[in-house]
Order: structure tokens, then sequence, then C-alpha cells
């Protein structure tokens, strides 16, 4: 195996979290070229920070490096930091996105390959950024039917059973990445549903391959059978589906989901929902339904904005760590 390229376009998979960017991520690791680690969470989060490194004449590499390593996202790759920390300083005159790059070329040697990507559902809010630092980055962005994710967010910690509040962390992250996405152009930016990879998941795949410039391989659709392997044992819990074949209906909103959330959901996201091929339940919501949902939307506003003071505060405050992940 040759070593990695530093030259080859990275790939990023991103959406609203639930969409099925797990499923993705673990087809295209079982690629025998390309590698794509649990997720990262600090690629944005050291750019925002990158002055703490700056020094006359570049960048403090090495602490950089050790910051990074340092993180309990980077412990849940299951590569060993010197790796990551002999790469660095290797680096000639290095940059902050060539160490972030050294951290995934360093996991892909690893595991014998040659390309290296990435999958954190929330870089889909942070497009331009990531394709600032890397300006050969390809972007994958996987959208599901709001419903159906608002329905798996009862399921998770970092969830919600609010139908507003899913509704507007759907519809934002969809937006978004849509807007930037587009911007980037059909070069680097490429959107599938959901709903299509898991009914052919062959054929959408090589859309994927073809899209990244690899070739489609068997083993990719038969990625299940090493998903124990490749996912963080913390994470496992909140997929367990991804041991098996893609399969069609594991969510279904019109048969578990509330009628009156569905309403209220639709009344916040139907926009989003029709752009992306999706039918509301109903044309219009009622008055009654307008006006619930617009009552907790000022509750998720309050919610959204006592977040972004978190966020703020630790970047002015915490000089030891990275910001927390975006959530909005």
């Amino acid at each position: 195996m040759n070593p990695p390229d530093p030259a080859v376009p990275p790939a990023f998979v991103v959406g609203p979290g639930r969409s099925g960017t797990t499923m993705l991520r673990l087809m295209l690791d079982a690629h025998p070229r390309l590698a794509i680690p649990p997720e990262s969470h600090f690629v944005p989060a050291v750019w925002r920070v990158r002055r703490r490194y700056q020094r006359p004449g570049g960048v403090d590499a090495a602490r950089l490096a050790r910051d990074i390593v340092g993180t309990f996202r980077f412990r849940e790759w299951g590569l060993p930091a010197e790796e990551v920390l002999d790469r660095v300083r290797a680096l000639d005159r290095p940059t902050v996105a060539d160490v972030v790059e050294a951290a995934f070329l360093a996991y892909a040697a690893h595991h014998g390959k040659d390309r290296w990507g990435d999958k954190t559902p929330s870089y889909g809010l942070d497009l331009p950024l990531i394709a600032g630092m890397f300006p050969e980055a390809r972007f994958v962005h996987l959208v599901r039917d709001g419903r159906d994710v608002a329905l798996s967010l009862r399921d998770v910690p970092w969830g919600t059973s609010d139908p507003v509040q899913a509704a507007e962390f759907w519809s934002h992250r969809v937006r978004v990445a849509r807007r930037d996405g587009t911007a980037l152009g059909p070069g680097r930016f490429l959107e599938l549903r959901y709903e299509d990879l898991v009914a052919d998941p062959e054929g959408v795949l090589g859309r994927v391959c073809g899209f990244l410039d690899l070739d489609l391989r068997p083993e990719m659709l038969r990625y299940f059978e090493r998903s124990g392997r490749a996912l963080p044992e913390r994470v496992r819990r909140s997929h367990e589906h991804e041991g098996k074949p893609p399969t069609a209906g594991l969510r279904d909103w019109r048969r578990e989901m509330d009628p009156v959330d569905v309403a209220l959901f639709e009344a916040v996201a139907g926009e989003e929902l029709e752009a992306l091929g999706y039918e509301r339940s109903t044309p219009r919501p009622s008055a009654g339904i307008r006006l619930r949902a617009g009552v907790r939307r000022v509750r998720t506003g309050l919610s959204r904005a006592a977040w972004r003071a978190r966020f703020r505060a630790v970047l002015l405050l915490r000089r030891d760590r990275f910001p927390p992940s975006r959530r909005w």
C-alpha cells in the first residue's frame, strides 16, 4: 500500500443527526482506499481558536497536535497519539490545516489506506469554514424525511421529544447546508436522500464513488459485517441497526408519530420538506397548530440563545479546551 497522499481531496459526510450519516460513513470506510474515523468534532473548533497556536513565523504545531490527540473524540479513533505527533514533526512550516490533516492521514495510514474523510453531522453548519481550510474537499450531504428524524431524536440522549424543537433543528441544518453547499458548486457538493440510499444502495453508492473519484467496491455493500469494529462502544447503543443491511421502514412517521406532532413539525419545517420532495400530510396547518408551534418556538429560541452564550463563554474563558460542537 502506498502512503497516504495529502494532495487527494478529502471527503466530508454531513447532514442533520439521525439522517443515516453513520450508515454512509460505514459504507465509505469499507472502501480499501478511504478511511473515515469516528466523529471528530475538532476541525472547525481548531480553526476558531487558531490564534492560540500562532507564533512569529508560523504555528505551534506540536501544541496543536497535542491538543487534538488529547480530545476524547480522538481517543475513540483507536489510533496511537504518537503516530500523529510523528507525522506533525515531519511537516515543514505547517499551517493549522496541515496539522489537522496530519491526524486524518495518520489514521488512514494506520488502516493501510491512502485517502481520508470525515463524518461529523454538525459540520453541515460549517461548510464555508471547512471548504476554506481544505480547498479541494468534497462534501456529501445526506438528508432524510425530517419527521422520521424527529422520531429518531427521541431515542438519543442529546435529542428531543418536542416535535417543534426537532423541526427547528432539522430544518435549520438542512437549510444552511443546502445554501452553503450550493454556493460551492456541483463539483464539491453532492446531496443524497437517505430513502434513495436504502432503496438502491448500489446505485446511490455508485454516484457517491463517482463524485469522490473512487471505484465502487463490493465490500462497501457489506459494510454491516464490520460495523461492530468500526463504531466506538459509546455510540453503539444509538446505532443498533448498523449491523444489518440497509433496511427501509426502520422509522415510519405515518404509523409511529402522533398526528398533532406531525402537524406541529410541518408547521415549522413544511417548506424544507417540500423543497426536498417530501409531501406534507396536510397542505396547510390550522390556525391553532400555527399558534401552538409559535409558542413552542419561543421556548426553542431561548434554548438556542443559552447555547450560543455558552459557546461564546467557552471561547473566551476556557483556553485549555476546544469550543463545543455547534448545535445551531
